[in-house]
Parts: structure tokens; C-alpha cells; sequence
């Protein structure tokens, strides 16, 4: 063993060493990423897949080599192996699993051929291909804090990220094996921005037009839109190293955190929390179909695990032609109420879910539990309770003898119940959206444009700038100087950004609707139903999506992006910040109201 020591490298010579087998890493990339490509997204013969395997054991091969060498060649092999401890723990598993493979071989065989009719060598190519992907991904993280590193507004960044994963997802969405007989390059940016921005709105039938990996590739893009990119990459990063004081400074404006201690706290729960929502969903789901038919078992356990997400992450997509109004789910009491639970509870918002799940009473057993709840989750649960209660009456009594009129009186108050509850954030839908009267839908119309919570996966100007802004304006007329939530007074430039959310909320569904009449013979309430559903990123419509030209789809993908990332981030990364001055003009009284 001694001769371990001698490979050891300066740390000038390391990094002139480390640049070379970057850039011969940067060959197996692209290499690996093309035969990922090839071979799952096209449709090649046995022989043609044959080299793909020869590629991928190669590639394999190549990146442990080059890990054991720069491991090797490191100054300090403790420190860099600690600093990228997730790689070398993939790189340990890959040489376990093939020192293994000898006395394996025959059970890994017998696994093989149950699953799926293959050889061993497959199993492999699959852990290594996501072992490739990995360690791509972690050099994207890498990447990314370089980025934050420069002088670069952090609005810019992330609309970046949204812009980023929604190109990549149209490219993934124009593969042959993605669609069952192909799809446009327009279709394929609007599904891929309606999922990356978890609206919902569709152009073609996500049921027959994509196939089994197309599915896959919407799951992912909304599990990644809801979220957000960069809460992936940053908590990915807090596993291959530690958090920059820009980066901290980067996520407190992502996460609308008061300081940077709370950010790596609140980073770790949001994703923890999240899956564990999604996988109870999921396992609820899949025991709450009732009647509904599948293929397979296979398809019922992806097709619980695919509304679970879309719920929780207030998507709207479903794997149903008919959305949820598909038969036996409509009126199933339970995969209703899962469903509404999976989009409450993404519409609250990470912020709120968090305080509500450390929630402890004060003092003496029998505290009220609202002792620990902050002004802010106080203020989002009881504006949520007003909205879903409200919307649930009147869409009950609007459309009692509407749409809801072939209904008994207790499916009736189950459809007004999950019908105002996704129409705020998530966009399923059990009833004719189309069919409603006037009234009901100038009240969808009102439900959508508040939407959901800050720090939630729904769009909308937000329940606390709707509530904010209601408060402030009743303590003006009242008298009152500053608007008061829970004995905690909300500071002035608060209830100014609430008061521009909503002013930049209007403007920007004024001109989506405007550009749309251009392009569309509509009525006018359709074309702003479906402007509001898209800024709001809710995906409800009133039937006219799939009729619209490619031109008002382009609208309504700028739309979806503005809504998502937020009209007052849009207008940040737009404007350039003001110069502070010294000095205050004289005042002076100006009429108004």
C-alpha cells in the first residue's frame, strides 16, 4: 500500500490533473446521455440495442476508473472524499454489486427473468445509467453554485430554472417513445410548461396521446415544477457539501424566510415532508379506485402514485380522458376526499405545513395548539376555510338545478365540496366545468385569481395578499392605522407588496385576454376563464383549450411561466433595483377615491 501516498498530487497539480479528467469526464457525459437518449426514447431493433450495452459497460467502466484516479491523485483524499461522499457512495456500491455478481448470478438471473425477460447484464446497465444521471445531476448542483456565486438577481435564477426544465421537458416530450403516434413542437412546449408550472391546462389528451414514458416524463416535471429546480439542486447540495452565505441568501428569497439559520432547517423539511405526503397519498389512492378499470396492476399503482403528485402539487393532470369525471371516480366518496386532502394541503403551502407539523402548546398540558401557530399560518388556514366554505355554498346553490342536477342531495354537496377546493389551486375536475351557469363561474373566476398560499405549489395572487388586502382596506375605512392579524401588526411594506401582487395580478390577465381575442372567436368569458385558470396555473376550462391556435397557446405558455414564478418576481427580474436617495421631496396632497 505503499505506493498510494506517491500518487498524491500538490494542490496546483490536482487541479491541472483534475481539469483533464473533467474534460474526459465531460466525453463519457455526453456519451452516457446519448445512449439514455437512443435507447429510451427511440425505437431501435435487439441488434442496435446490443451497442447500446457495449456503450453503457464501457462508459461504466471508464467513470468508476476516473473516480479511483482523482480519489487517488486528491491532496487531501478525506476532505474530497467528504466533500463528494454521495458519488463515491454510488461508485462503492456499483464495485460491491460486481465483485458480487459470481455468486449472485444465477438468483440475479431468476429476478431477471421474472421482472422482465432479460440477462444480468441489463440490471447493471440500469444502476449504472442512474448512476451517470447522479452524477450528473450533482455536477449541475456544482454548476449552479457557481452561478449563484456571481452577481445575479436571484428572481433571474429562478425563472431561469423554470425556463431551463421546460425546454428540457419539451425535448423529452418529442421523442418518438414518449407519444403513441407524435405530437408538435408547440404541444409538446405548452404540456411541458403546463406541467413544469402545475396547471393542468392540456392541448391533447394526456391519456391516449402519451405513452407509459411519456407519463413518467410529466410525473417528473411536475414533481420538479412543484417544488422548484432550485430547492432540488440546493438540497442536493446540502448532501455534497455546505451551504454558501449566498446560497442561504438565494433560498431565503426563494423559501420567504425572515433568516438564513431557518433556510437549511426548511430546505431539509419541505423535501421530507413532501414525499412523505406523496407516498401516503399514494398508498391511500390505491386502495380508493373502487370501480375504476385498469390494465394492470402495475398501471394502478403508477397511475396512484401519478395523482398523488399531481395533486399534492395542485397539478391537474390526470391519467383519464375525462379527468376525474371518468365513471366510478366521479362520486367515490374516498378518492374524493384523498384527492381534496392532497391539494389542501399543497395549496397551504410549505411555510404553513411546516408550523403546523412542529406546532407544540405553551405552558401547561391543554395549551391551545394556535399558541405556537405564527400570524402567517393563522392567517392562511382561516382564509382557506372562508374561501373552500364560500365557494362549496355557492356552487351547491347556483347549480343545484344546473349541473349538479341529476345528482342526489349528498353527491351534490361532494361534487360543490372537491369543486371548490380544486378549482382555487389544482384544476381536477368531477363536473362539467363547461355547463355551469354565468354566476358560478364569475365565482370560479374569483376562487382562481386568489388561488393558493405563499410557498405552495398553486399559483394565484395568493389567499394572504386577497385577505391583506381586504384587512388594510376595512381598517382604513374603520380608521385604523396598520392591519392587525392575530395581536401581531403587519408592517407597512408588506401590505405594499400585497397591494402590487394584485395590481401586476390584474395587468397581467388584462393582456393575456387581450392578445387572445386577436387570435380566438371565443366569447369573451371563455377566453378569460381560460386566461385566469392560466395565470392562476389552476388548469380548469371551459372545452375551448384544445381549439386554440398555436399562437394563443404561446400566450397562455408565458402565461402559465408569469403565474407560476409570480408576477411581482417577473417585474423584479425585469426592473432594475432603485437608487436609495438621502433625501425626501416635499409632500404634497393628492386626490383620491
Amino acid at each position: 500500500m505503499r505506493f498510494l501516498p506517491r500518487l498524491q498530487q500538490s494542490p496546483a497539480t490536482f487541479e491541472v490533473s483534475s481539469r483533464r479528467i473533467n474534460a474526459f469526464m465531460l466525453v463519457l457525459v455526453v456519451l452516457a446521455l446519448t445512449s439514455l437518449v437512443l435507447e429510451y426514447g427511440f425505437f431501435f431493433s435487439d441488434s442496435s440495442r446490443q451497442v447500446f450495452r457495449v456503450i453503457d459497460v464501457a462508459v461504466l467502466l471508464l467513470f468508476m476508473l476516473q473516480q479511483v484516479v482523482k480519489l487517488l491523485r486528491a491532496p487531501d483524499r478525506i476532505a474530497y472524499l467528504s466533500e463528494r461522499r454521495i458519488e463515491y457512495m454510488l461508485t462503492a456500491f456499483l464495485l460491491v454489486a460486481a465483485a458480487l455478481y459470481p455468486l449472485l448470478a444465477d438468483s440475479y438471473a431468476a429476478l431477471s427473468e421474472q421482472w422482465r425477460p432479460g440477462s444480468l447484464i441489463s440490471i447493471y446497465i440500469v444502476i449504472a445509467q442512474t448512476v451517470i444521471v447522479a452524477d450528473i445531476l450533482l455536477g449541475a448542483v456544482r454548476y449552479s453554485r457557481k452561478i449563484t456565486s456571481r452577481r445575479i438577481q436571484p428572481a433571474r435564477i429562478f425563472i431561469a430554472s423554470f425556463v431551463i426544465v421546460i425546454l428540457a421537458g419539451t425535448a423529452a416530450l418529442l421523442l418518438p417513445r414518449a407519444t403513441v403516434d407524435g405530437i408538435s413542437v408547440t404541444d409538446a412546449l405548452f404540456t411541458s410548461a403546463s406541467a413544469v408550472c402545475v396547471t393542468g391546462l392540456v392541448v391533447v389528451d394526456t391519456a391516449s396521446v402519451f405513452t407509459p414514458f411519456g407519463h413518467v416524463i410529466l410525473l417528473l416535471l411536475i414533481q420538479v415544477g412543484g417544488l422548484g429546480l432550485m430547492t432540488f439542486t440546493t438540497f442536493f447540495t446540502l448532501f455534497s457539501g455546505r451551504l454558501s452565505i449566498k446560497e442561504r441568501v438565494l433560498m431565503q428569497e426563494m423559501l420567504s424566510r425572515e433568516s438564513l439559520g431557518q433556510v437549511r432547517h426548511t430546505l431539509k423539511s419541505i423535501v421530507g415532508v413532501t414525499l412523505l405526503i406523496e407516498l401516503i397519498g399514494a398508498v391511500l389512492l390505491y386502495h380508493s379506485w373502487g370501480d375504476v378499470a385498469f390494465t394492470s396492476e402495475r398501471a394502478k399503482i403508477f397511475s396512484s402514485v401519478f395523482h398523488s403528485v399531481s395533486a399534492f402539487c395542485n397539478a391537474g393532470f390526470s391519467l383519464f380522458s375525462e379527468n376525474l369525471a371518468v365513471s366510478g371516480a366521479a362520486m367515490n366518496v374516498q378518492l374524493n376526499l384523498v384527492i381534496a386532502s392532497l391539494i389542501i394541503l399543497g395549496g397551504l403551502g410549505f411555510i404553513a405545513i411546516v408550523n403546523i407539523v412542529r406546532a407544540r402548546p405553551l405552558g401547561k398540558p391543554g395549551t391551545r395548539l394556535r399558541s405556537r401557530l405564527t400570524a402567517h399560518t393563522r392567517l392562511v388556514l382561516v382564509t382557506s376555510v372562508i374561501l373552500i366554505a364560500a365557494g362549496m355554498v355557492f356552487f351547491y346553490v347556483i347549480e343545484y338545478n344546473n349541473s349538479l342536477q341529476s345528482l342526489s342531495w349528498w353527491e351534490k354537496i361532494l361534487a360543490s365540496f372537491f369543486q371548490s377546493v380544486s378549482t382555487r389551486t389544482a384544476g381536477f375536475n368531477t363536473t362539467d366545468i363547461g355547463a355551469m351557469a354565468v354566476p358560478s363561474t364569475l365565482i370560479f373566476l374569483l376562487l382562481m385569481f386568489i388561488g393558493a398560499s405563499p410557498g405552495s405549489t398553486g399559483g394565484g395572487i395568493k389567499t394572504t395578499t386577497a385577505a391583506l388586502v381586504f384587512l388594510s382596506a376595512m381598517n382604513y375605512v374603520r380608521g385604523k392605522k396598520s392591519a392587525n392579524i392575530a395581536r401581531r401588526s403587519v408592517q407597512p411594506n408588506i401590505v405594499e407588496r400585497a397591494y402590487a401582487a394584485l395590481l401586476f395580478g390584474f395587468a397581467l390577465i388584462a393582456l393575456s385576454v387581450f392578445l387572445l381575442s386577436f387570435f380566438e372567436p371565443f366569447p369573451l368569458l371563455d377566453l378569460l376563464f381560460e386566461t385566469v385558470s392560466a395565470a392562476a396555473t389552476v388548469g380548469l376550462s371551459r372545452g375551448i383549450t384544445f381549439a386554440l391556435t398555436d399562437a394563443s397557446k404561446i400566450v397562455l405558455i408565458f402565461t402559465m411561466l408569469i403565474g407560476r414564478v409570480g408576477t411581482l418576481t417577473m417585474m423584479m427580474a425585469l426592473t432594475r433595483p432603485a437608487v436609495l436617495n438621502r433625501y425626501d421631496y416635499p409632500t404634497e396632497q393628492i386626490v383620491v377615491g
